[in-house]
């Protein structure tokens, strides 16, 4: 058991970390539903998916790369990595202040001014970032923890503020650049002065440019399939798309954070492999078999009647538990292996397929199309890492 107490503290801070995250963006939902409306929060929505989809610019493997080499004691990665993202990061400006300008011209002008103020504060959202993942490899969430309530305390008061007193989509976005560049400028710099050494973890830029590929897969999912929403069908069903993606991400985002925990350990251990959490993945199931039966009462309560129809899309996404569980596992396996061709191609692939889905789907089926599409993109995934480890003796 006492072996056992330092790697329980990492799960409880990690999660707690994670409890922080999700409180803050369902908060942030219910602010918006209530006193804004579906057709806001399906703006605000569309225009993250845009920033998060161009985030690639940044080369965010590189934040997994950072993850990878403090778990291994080379601070220096930490300095090189994120100026290196940075520098990148700056072509996403006049990306978006293009982006922004054509919204403008022919689509709406309220969204094309909105990207063309986030295209200002790009770089400081993204690359910027970088913190999160050093402290993440440093295994001290508790610190994370105690910086990320700092911050999401503070976005949301002066955002809620923003809605309640304006519900303006302009000045909303203007209020999270500006909170959250400023916080993560803060932070990136007490990272910088906590270095311990000036280590290199060879080969980190090329596993940067690798993994960059591999997170096309976050990317997509949560991004396009937003924006495919908003293209095929009205602002309010983007926001109950979105709002059954934020509910269930509560859940994920505490899966993501139970196995972070314990990434450390694993690509330091040379005995645990990837048939040791099976059986964790089979019990994972008792989640949605559990969950889908209790959660329209705690829907209906915060949202309120008239997000009743939220519920059995909720019901159905929550059965993505425990693929995404063992999706994220098989990941950080062949990201420990250093397979960076085979985590290229996997990743391709399933960002094919799954873009086919959702181009296919949601015209269709709407919000289920949706849904069904994120659930069997990360099973795609799952087939071809498995392909691959196989392959790989002792994985």
């Amino acid at each position: 058991m006492h072996r056992l107490k330092p790697h329980l503290t990492n799960i409880f801070w990690s999660n707690l970390n994670a409890g922080i995250l999700a409180g803050s963006g369902l908060a942030m939902s219910v602010v918006f539903i209530r006193f804004a409306g579906k057709e806001l929060y399906g703006q605000y929505l569309f225009v993250m998916a845009i920033v998060g989809l161009f985030s690639i610019i940044s080369i965010s493997g590189s934040r997994t790369v950072v993850f990878r080499a403090a778990s291994l004691g080379c601070d220096g990665v930490y300095r090189q990595a994120t100026n290196f993202s940075f520098l990148w990061s700056l072509l996403g400006i006049p990306t978006l202040i293009i982006t922004g300008i054509l919204f403008y011209l022919f689509k709406t002008k309220t969204l094309g001014m909105c990207l063309v103020i986030a295209a200002l504060f790009f770089p400081f959202v993204t690359s910027l970032e970088n913190w999160i993942l050093f402290l993440k490899g440093k295994s001290e969430f508790y610190k994370l923890a105690l910086f990320n309530l700092a911050k999401f305390l503070t976005s949301l008061l002066a955002i809620g503020a923003a809605i309640l007193f304006t519900k303006d989509i302009i000045a909303i976005l203007l209020t999270y650049f500006i909170i959250h560049s400023a916080f993560n400028i803060l932070y990136h710099a007490n990272v910088l002065k906590s270095l311990r050494n000036a280590k290199i973890d060879s080969g980190w830029k090329k596993q940067s440019y690798a993994l960059t590929i591999m997170e096309l897969s976050s990317i997509v999912f949560g991004r396009v399939d937003i924006l495919l929403v908003a293209a095929f069908l009205p602002m309010d069903r983007v926001a109950v798309y979105g709002l059954v993606m934020k509910l269930v991400g509560v859940l994920i985002t505490a899966t993501k954070s139970t196995v972070e925990a314990v990434l450390p350990k694993i690509f330091k251990s040379k005995k645990i492999n990837v048939n040791y959490f099976y059986k964790f993945f089979l019990l994972s199931f008792l989640v949605p078999i559990i969950l889908s039966q209790l959660i329209r009462y705690p829907i209906i309560y915060i949202y309120g009647s008239k997000c009743d129809e939220v519920v059995p899309f909720v019901q159905l996404y929550l059965f993505a538990i425990p693929i995404y569980f063992l999706f994220l596992l098989l990941s950080n396996f062949m990201i420990k292996h250093q397979m960076n061709k085979e985590i290229n191609y996997s990743t391709i692939l399933s960002v094919i397929m799954g873009t086919i889905l959702y181009i296919v789907l949601i015209p269709i089926y709407g919000v289920w199309g949706g849904i069904v599409s994120s659930i069997l993109y990360f099973a795609v995934q799952i087939v071809a890492s498995l392909a691959f480890l196989r392959k790989l003796r002792g994985a």
